[in-house]
């Protein structure tokens, strides 16, 4: 997984502009990067942590919201991107990159009062997200704000993915790599809410993205 990252650094945000997506339907994916990036516009608060940060696409709408930002990734080619898109945006006394596997990163507890989630836990097992999300409360103050952008699943993404397995995926110069990755549907989001004890206090779905903010929920 890292490795097909590493490789598909310079040209990832290029789904973004709908280039060379599973679903070829170009305005579908600017119409979700509108509606997202305004949901993150009014997102985060005091030390974000943006796990699976890649290139930091969505940096430029959230930043000012926060006081301190952690920019984490597997990849060390995407946070070489990222750290660009900071470098361009003149915020670098405001964010801390940091380079790991976040099953190993070792961070201290309650330390982030929001997270950013970004196509990350569309690419783990169950078990493997159940130790994600318990060490994500574990970071996270006990009032911290979650916000998950992820992949959906819709009649249109039938057509062209399975919701879950390994598939293969192709780089602009023709090479390919296999990755694990499932899709979510409205259920399967308020199942991992609520297992997790997290408020939803807003969505967005469209047939490709989807992106839904909640916080810690308390009995």
């Amino acid at each position: 997984m890292a490795a097909y990252y590493d490789e598909r650094a310079s040209e990832y945000d290029e789904i973004y502009l709908g280039k060379g997506p599973a679903i070829p339907n170009p305005m579908v994916y600017k119409n979700d990067v509108k509606r997202i990036s305004q949901m993150l516009s009014i997102y985060g608060r005091g030390h974000l942590i943006d796990i699976g940060c890649g290139t930091g696409f969505w940096l430029p709408y959230y930043t000012p919201n926060c006081s301190q930002i952690t920019l984490f990734d597997q990849s060390e080619k995407m946070l070489g991107e990222c750290k660009r898109r900071v470098d361009k945006l003149g915020i670098e006394e405001k964010c801390h990159l940091a380079h790991g596997d976040f099953f190993e990163f070792s961070f201290e507890e309650n330390l982030f009062d929001s997270a950013l989630i970004g196509f990350v836990i569309s690419h783990l097992t169950l078990e493997q997200e159940q130790w994600f999300m318990m060490r994500l409360k574990e970071i996270l103050k006990p009032d911290g704000q979650l916000m998950l952008v992820d992949s959906a699943w819709s009649d249109m993404r039938s057509r062209y993915r399975k919701k879950e397995g390994t598939q293969e995926r192709v780089l602009n110069d023709g090479r390919k790599f296999s990755v694990y990755k499932r899709y979510f549907d409205r259920a399967d989001i308020e199942r991992l809410f609520e297992m997790y004890r997290f408020k939803l206090k807003s969505y967005y779905m469209s047939d490709v993205i989807l992106a839904v903010v909640g916080e810690i929920a308390h009995e």
